[in-house]
């Protein structure tokens, strides 16, 4: 099948919808380990204890880890060839799972300023911005519970210094710079049904409004370079390029209790 078309529309604006990727069952398992799973829990609570002392820890609710290339439950989603398929199209090369993460979005957290994911894996090696990002809606993606927000075409500008506060955690585009931007771009709201996904431009500028619904926002998320963009530096446990084995098999239970290893990671 060609994704032609698909392409088109990846190059133009920046992002891609691609709907009803994965079923619902393989979402309700996904949910199932995120919210009971031990690592994730406590990231929560210190996450909960911060926002409550008026704290914005925007990047860390954002649960990463770098081990992308075993069998387990996570890496079945991320590395599913229709997302191979449909990248390598886009990129006419071949690509990898960079890392994978969880949004921890649940009720009262916080969003992110508008950024570029190329911003930050520039400094980890990666010379070109042939790299992109995929969000899977885990839970349904509403204005209200904080959905990705866009802005079309933003990936056309290149890479945009950015203003670090508080740390990494709160970072983003400087906002005079942002205000001329969001006058001349449209901003899209990216309202996802549970299984859906969204493919971006690692330039797209793109954020979230806090979580102010009753509803969890839960999203995984894989990230991709190419082979001819292999990094040309170690960084925070960030793979070199290497084969990954496409993915064509559904989650199932019996992936459960098939996990990455977490500790390979980096905060």
């Amino acid at each position: 099948m060609g994704f032609e078309k698909e392409s088109e529309q990846f190059w133009t604006k920046g992002y891609l919808i691609v709907p009803d990727l994965f079923d619902q069952e393989e979402m309700h398992i996904l949910k199932n380990i995120i919210v009971n799973h031990e690592g994730m829990k406590l990231r929560t609570e210190g996450l909960m204890n911060k926002v409550s002392q008026g704290k914005r820890p925007s990047f860390e609710t954002i649960f990463v880890w770098n081990d992308t290339s075993g069998n387990d439950v996570f890496a079945k989603a991320t590395r599913r060839a229709s997302i191979f398929d449909r990248l390598e199209c886009f990129f006419n090369d071949s690509i990898y799972v960079y890392h994978n993460k969880i949004t921890l979005k649940y009720p009262g957290m916080v969003g992110f300023r508008y950024h570029q994911d190329y911003a930050y894996w520039y400094g980890m090696g990666n010379l070109y911005p042939d790299m992109a990002t995929v969000l899977i809606a885990v839970d349904p993606m509403t204005r209200e519970n904080g959905c990705l927000k866009i802005l079309e075409g933003s990936h056309k500008m290149g890479r945009i210094d950015h203003v670090f506060h508080d740390g990494v955690s709160d970072s983003g585009v400087c906002q005079d710079r942002l205000a001329v931007i969001e006058t001349r771009l449209p901003e899209v709201y990216v309202e996802l049904k549970r299984g859906d996904v969204v493919m971006f431009h690692c330039n797209t500028l793109h954020g979230s409004n806090d979580n102010v619904s009753p509803h969890s926002r839960i999203a995984l998320i894989g990230c991709y370079n190419t082979k001819s963009n292999n990094p040309y530096k170690s960084a925070g446990g960030h793979p070199f390029y290497q084969v990954q084995e496409r993915v064509l098999g559904k989650i199932t239970e019996e992936d459960s209790n098939s996990l990455p290893d977490f500790d390979l990671q980096f905060s």
